[in-house]
C-alpha cells in the first residue's frame, strides 16, 4: 500500500476506534418530549420461570378484568386455557408459535444460519424476547393492559402441534373473549421468504375498553446475540424508525425513548447480520423504539436491548408485516417501504458504491460457489478497472524519485531563502512535466471504492459461515491459527495469518512507493505494517484475504506495469 492508501485506513480505524465515544456524547436521535396521550415507554413483563426450553403452561398476569379466568385461593388469576405452541415449519425456518397473547413467537429457528457450535441461529430467546407480538393499549381510566393470556386456536389447527409450510402460504387463527366480545388475530406464514402476515381486529372491544380506541403491536428484546466476537457484534446493534421515509436511529442510550405519533412506514432492530422489523401494511398512528438494559448472560453485554411498537386504530381490522431473518438487501428491498436502508453501506457518497459491490460479489457467487475465489475474482478485475489511475500514480511518483537529487540540490542552494526555494521547485516541475500531486489525486479518487469495499467485506452476511479452502472455513470471521490464553487490546485472543501476510505485503509495497529513504521514512513505514497487522487481526479472513491479494497485485504492478522509459521521458528537461 502506498502513503495515501495506508491514510485512508488509518482514517478507518480512527473512525472504527471513536464511534462508541461519539454515540456516547451525543445521540443521532434525541428522545422527543411525551406527547399528551402518547404511548409511553415499554413496561417489563412478568416471566414465568422454567427449566424447560419453553415455558410450562403457568399462571400468567392479567393487569385488567375482563378476560376469561379464574382466581385460585391466593388471588393469582389464571387463564383457563393452556398454553398451547404449534411449530410452524417453512423451507427457510421453523417458528414456535405460542397461544398466549394470541400468537407470541417462543423461537424463530434459521435453517440456513449456523452459529459458531453448529447449531442454528435462533431469532427469539425465551429470556430476551419473551412477550413479542402481544397487543397492548390503554383503557380510559390511563392504565395500560397487554393481552397476555392464553387464547384459542381456531380452525383446523386446533388440535395440532405442527404445521408444515412447504409451497403454499398456510395460516394459524386465534380469537379470545373479553368481557363477552370476541377479538381475533391470525398469522399468514410465506414459504418463499422470512415474511409473517399478521391481521388484528380488535373492532368489538375498541369503542368499549380503548383510550381514542388506540392499541400497539409490541416486540421485546430486539435480536439475540449470535456471532462469537461480541465487542464487533455489538457495534451493528441499532433501532429505526421511519415515518414518511425519514428515518430516526436510536442512540443507544438505556431508557431512551423514541416515538412519534403519525403514519408509521415500519420500526426495526438490528445486530450485524440480522433483522426483526414491523411493517404496517394498514393505517398506523404511531411507532416507538426504546432500549433497555437486560440480563448480560443471555446476550450481547455491549449492546442494548431495544424494544419497538407500532400503534394501529381498533376501529377496523389493522395489518402488518413482520421480518424475522437476514439482513439481505434484495429480501428488504423488496418490501417497497425502503428497510434496506437500515443496512450499513457508509455515508450516502459511499452507499452506492457498496451496494453495487454487493450485487457484483453475489452475481459472480451465482457462477463461482466459493466466495473466496469469488474475493480473489473480484480483486483482480478492481486492479484491472483502477490500473489506468494506478500507473499514472506510480508514474508520478517513480518522476519525484527520479527528481529528488536535483530538488537536493535546490535545498542545499536555496535553504536560507524558503520562498525561492519554492519558486524554483516550482519552475524545476514545470520544466520537467511533473505534478507534485500525480501521485496523490488518483490515490484520491479510489478513497470511495476503498471505503466501500471495507463496510461491505466486514459486514455483508453472504460472507458469514463461507468457506475458502485450508483453514480458512469462515470468511465473516477470522482465520485464526493458534488461540491465545489472554486478550491483547486490539489484537484479541489468537494469531491469524492473513493479517501477517497482508503485512508483509504492505511492508514490500511501501518500500517499493518510498520516494525517499530517510530513516523517518523507514520507521514510520515498519510501524504503519505492524500497526495494520494488529487492527486486521480481529477483522473477518475475507477482508484481510482480498487486502493481501490487492496488494500483491500491486506490487507486480510496480515491477512489471510501468516502463521506465516513460518515467524517464516524463522527466527529460524540454526544450
Amino acid at each position: 500500500m502506498d502513503k495515501n492508501t495506508v491514510l485512508a485506513f488509518l482514517v478507518i480505524a480512527l473512525i472504527l476506534m471513536g464511534m462508541p465515544y461519539y454515540y456516547e456524547m451525543v445521540g443521532l436521535a434525541p428522545s422527543p418530549p411525551q406527547e399528551e396521550g402518547q404511548e409511553p415507554g415499554f413496561e417489563p413483563v412478568r416471566v414465568p420461570s422454567s427449566s424447560s426450553s419453553f415455558p410450562a403452561p403457568t399462571n400468567t398476569t392479567v393487569q385488567r378484568s375482563g378476560f376469561a379466568k379464574r382466581v385460585d385461593e391466593d388471588g393469582v388469576v389464571k387463564s383457563l386455557s393452556e398454553e398451547k405452541i404449534v411449530y410452524v415449519e417453512t423451507p427457510l425456518y421453523v417458528a414456535g408459535v405460542s397461544s398466549r397473547g394470541g400468537g407470541s413467537l417462543v423461537s424463530f429457528v434459521l435453517k440456513n444460519y449456523p452459529l459458531n457450535d453448529s447449531s442454528l441461529v435462533d431469532l427469539v430467546v425465551k429470556e430476551i424476547n419473551q412477550g413479542n407480538l402481544l397487543i397492548k393499549f390503554k383503557d380510559f381510566s390511563g392504565e395500560s393492559v397487554t393481552l397476555d393470556n392464553v387464547w384459542e386456536l381456531s380452525g383446523r389447527h386446533a388440535h395440532k402441534d405442527t404445521l408444515s409450510i412447504l409451497s403454499e402460504g398456510g395460516s394459524i387463527d386465534f380469537f379470545s373473549t373479553i368481557n363477552g366480545q370476541i377479538i381475533n388475530k391470525a398469522f399468514t406464514f410465506n414459504p418463499g421468504g422470512y415474511t409473517i402476515g399478521l391481521e388484528m381486529d380488535l373492532q368489538s372491544v375498541g369503542s368499549k375498553m380503548m383510550s381514542q380506541e388506540r392499541f400497539t403491536l409490541i416486540w421485546r428484546g430486539g435480536v439475540p446475540s449470535t456471532e462469537p466476537n461480541k465487542s464487533d457484534e455489538a457495534s451493528f446493534y441499532a433501532a429505526n424508525l421511519s415515518q414518511g421515509r425519514e428515518i430516526t436511529k436510536h442512540n443507544g442510550k438505556d431508557g431512551n425513548v423514541v416515538s412519534s405519533t403519525g403514519r408509521t412506514d415500519w420500526t426495526a432492530v438490528r445486530s450485524k447480520y440480522f433483522t426483526a422489523a414491523i411493517i404496517p401494511t394498514s393505517s398506523s398512528n404511531y411507532g416507538e423504539v426504546s432500549a433497555r438494559t437486560g440480563d448480560p448472560s443471555v446476550s450481547n453485554s455491549e449492546a442494548p436491548f431495544y424494544d419497538m411498537a407500532v400503534g394501529f386504530s381498533s376501529a377496523a381490522p389493522a395489518s402488518a408485516i413482520v421480518y424475522l431473518g437476514p439482513l439481505q438487501y434484495n429480501n428488504l428491498k423488496s418490501l417497497d417501504v425502503g428497510l434496506e436502508n437500515s443496512m450499513s453501506f457508509g455515508i450516502a457518497p459511499i452507499r452506492g458504491i457498496g451496494r453495487g459491490v454487493l450485487y457484483l460479489l453475489k452475481t459472480f457467487h451465482g457462477v463461482v460457489p466459493n466466495y473466496g475465489v469469488v474475493l480473489i475474482i473480484f480483486s483482480v478485475l478492481v486492479k484491472i478497472v483502477v490500473y489506468p489511475l494506478t500507473k499514472k500514480s506510480y508514474q508520478s511518483m517513480k518522476a519525484m524519485q527520479i527528481l529528488q537529487p536535483e530538488i537536493a540540490k535546490l535545498k542545499d542552494k536555496y535553504q536560507g531563502d524558503p520562498q525561492r526555494l519554492n519558486k524554483e521547485t516550482m519552475k524545476m516541475y514545470k520544466e520537467r512535466g511533473v505534478n507534485p500531486l500525480g501521485g496523490c489525486l488518483p490515490m484520491l479518487l479510489q478513497m470511495p471504492l476503498l471505503f466501500a469495499l471495507f463496510i461491505v467485506f466486514r459486514s455483508t452476511i453472504e460472507l458469514r459461515g463461507a468457506p475458502f479452502m485450508l483453514w480458512i472455513d469462515d470468511l465473516s470471521q477470522p482465520d485464526a491459527l493458534i488461540p491465545l490464553p489472554f486478550s491483547l487490546p486490539l489484537y484479541g485472543n489468537q494469531i491469524s495469518l492473513l493479517p501477517l501476510l497482508m503485512g508483509v505485503s504492505m511492508f514490500v509495497q511501501q518500500k517499493m512507493s518510498a520516494t525517499q529513504a530517510n530513516p523517518q521514512q523507514k520507521m514510520m513505514t515498519q510501524f504503519m505494517s505492524v500497526f495494520f497487522v494488529v487492527l486486521f487481526n480481529q477483522f473477518p479472513s475475507g477482508l484481510n484475504l482480498y487486502y493481501t491479494l490487492f496488494n500483491v497485485l500491486t506490487i507486480l504492478q510496480q515491477k512489471y506495469m510501468v516502463n521506465p522509459k516513460e518515467v524517464q521521458s516524463v522527466t527529460k528537461k524540454k526544450g
